[in-house]
């Protein structure tokens, strides 16, 4: 699979787009840790890639996001964005942008802005190794990312406690303020973060730490 997403990347570039693997791929083969999902961030529009690959789901291009579909493996590719908040969660605007360090603004974590280029070589813009070597998750950005979305919370913990990694201060302080917004979330997307977090006791022992069972 990482093979082929190597070789997505390299049809990309060769056409003049820049193309990274993005998000827990890189992070999780930094930490010699098994993935089986691969998402690809790239500067060519939904447009571009349909031109180069078959067999594509457009589903949610408006988002500048497709699926392309090879030897029975899925890869999400999507067009370099900034996504900008109103209200929360759903009422977004998203604008197309030229570069990585602009995309990777609009990531949750710092941990997850890891990228491998077409050559498998790391591309690390936020210094997201550091984070790894010493277990802890920040948020990109403040903990306005919070409010914007509350999901991040149940995946802030998620991440901690199948990574067994801690939350920085910030981090903790923002789940305090904010954890009352998880009640916003769908049952679905409740129930993914928290078939995994419920798994293990530091899991549920974080759930309790921030009160987020009154809210659940």
């Amino acid at each position: 699979m990482y093979e082929i997403a190597l070789n997505i990347l390299n049809k990309l570039e060769k056409e003049g787009f820049k193309s990274y693997i993005v998000g827990g791929y890189p992070r999780d083969k930094y930490m010699n840790r098994e993935s089986f999902d691969i998402d690809i961030c790239t500067s060519a529009k939904v447009e571009d890639i349909e031109k180069l690959f078959d067999n594509i789901d457009k589903t949610y291009s408006k988002y500048g996001n497709v699926i392309i579909n090879i030897e029975n493996y899925k890869f999400e590719v999507t067009t370099f964005r900034s996504d900008i908040y109103l209200k929360n969660r759903n009422d977004v605007i998203i604008s197309f942008v030229d570069t990585l360090e602009e995309d990777l603004k609009r990531r949750d974590f710092i941990i997850n802005t890891l990228c491998i280029d077409k050559d498998g070589n790391y591309v690390d813009i936020m210094n997201s190794r550091k984070d790894i070597d010493n277990k802890i998750i920040r948020l990109v950005g403040n903990v306005a990312k919070l409010k914007e979305d509350p999901l991040r919370m149940l995946r802030a913990i998620r991440f901690a406690s199948v990574l067994n990694f801690t939350l920085d201060k910030e981090l903790e302080e923002g789940i305090i303020k904010y954890g009352y917004l998880i009640k916003e979330l769908s049952n679905n997307k409740k129930k993914i973060e928290l078939d995994k977090i419920l798994n293990s006791e530091y899991g549920i022992s974080l759930i309790k730490k921030f009160n987020l069972d009154s809210y659940l």
